[in-house]
């Protein structure tokens, strides 16, 4: 068994090394290939990368961007990848993380016992202490099993973050490219997508991947925001018409109530009261989610798309047309 690594990087100069080290470090008695999706980076990235060409021989470094177009997002990057493999197995992981020295080796062993696999995300390695206590990610996302604590709408399945994902290249073939029309979530959606297909998604826990969170409250924000984005059009495909629309009109009435939360807890960040910095943090996320939702919603028009009676659940076969606004 061949196993391929996919690695998409867009300007990944101040984290790549760190996972580039990790991975030269791998012990695994095994065949596998380092395939660098470069995506139109236009810092030192793809440099640094080729100083590991030495202790990383099996490495590929293959262009997902055209600068005369628009670029695209990591679920194109990851396609791109795929596409340039020569692996039995494909393992996913991210420029700004980094794999734990088992990983390789758990991936592995986990693949030639399932079709598709994903390994925990550990939050204290790559994180200042607060942002992981305060937030308490650490508990929350998938650190100790797959995502399904909060999947309170349809289909009601678990899913992996596509930084530590892998699976065997016939269940790539059988369900087909990562979708572009949700840049952000295009995890959750192929996750949900293989298990459709009847594909088990497994837990590796030996696999770990050391997770970097987002350090700054703006670029909290804008990742919520791109995830509310995409909650939209998850709704649509996989939920009935009326929790769709419960659900986002949920969201718009807290709103109101949400708003003055804010400034209670920026005061509290600006002084260091209690949660202090962790408390904004979390909200910065929460609203970032909220405003996505609602921007998605306002900018495809997709209201009437919510009370459609044309609109059938999973067996709906494409999402619909979403123009995302420029990063």
């Amino acid at each position: 068994m061949k196993i391929s690594v996919i690695l998409p990087c867009y300007n990944g100069a101040a984290t790549i090394a760190v996972q580039l080290e990790a991975l030269a470090n791998q012990q695994w008695d095994g065949e596998w290939e380092l395939v660098v999706v470069n995506n139109g980076s236009t810092d030192d990235s793809m440099k640094i990368v080729e100083q590991y060409r030495d202790r990383l021989p099996d490495l590929k470094i293959v262009q997902a961007h055209d600068f005369s177009k628009p670029r695209l997002g990591v679920a194109h990057s990851y396609n791109t990848g795929v596409k340039a493999a020569s692996g039995d197995v494909f393992c996913f992981c991210e420029a700004d993380d980094e794999v734990s020295p088992g990983w390789l080796a758990a991936m592995a062993e986990a693949l030639c016992l399932y079709d598709s696999v994903a390994g925990p995300l550990e939050y204290t390695r790559l994180n200042e202490p607060w942002l992981v206590a305060a937030c308490n990610y650490g508990k929350w996302y998938q650190s100790e099993g797959l995502m399904d604590s909060d999947i309170s709408h349809p289909p009601h399945l678990p899913f992996s973050f596509g930084c530590n994902l892998g699976m065997k290249r016939s269940v790539y073939e059988a369900v087909g490219d990562f979708n572009l029309e949700v840049s952000t979530a295009w995890d959750a959606d192929y996750c949900w997508r293989i298990q459709l297909a009847g594909f088990p998604l497994h837990f590796a826990p030996d696999a770990v991947v050391h997770y970097r969170l987002r350090h700054s409250y703006a670029a909290m924000y804008r990742q919520a925001q791109n995830w509310g984005w995409d909650h939209v059009p998850l709704l649509l495909r996989y939920s009935d018409r009326s929790f769709g629309w419960y659900t986002l009109l949920k969201e718009l009435v807290s709103m109101s109530s949400y708003l003055v939360s804010g400034i209670k807890l920026y005061l509290m960040s600006t002084f260091n009261i209690r949660r202090g910095r962790g408390g904004f943090a979390l909200w910065c996320w929460g609203m970032g989610f909220k405003i996505g939702c609602i921007k998605s919603l306002l900018a495809n028009d997709l209201l009437p798309a919510l009370f459609s009676k044309e609109r059938s659940g999973v067996l709906k076969p494409a999402f619909p047309r979403m123009v995302r606004p420029r990063a």
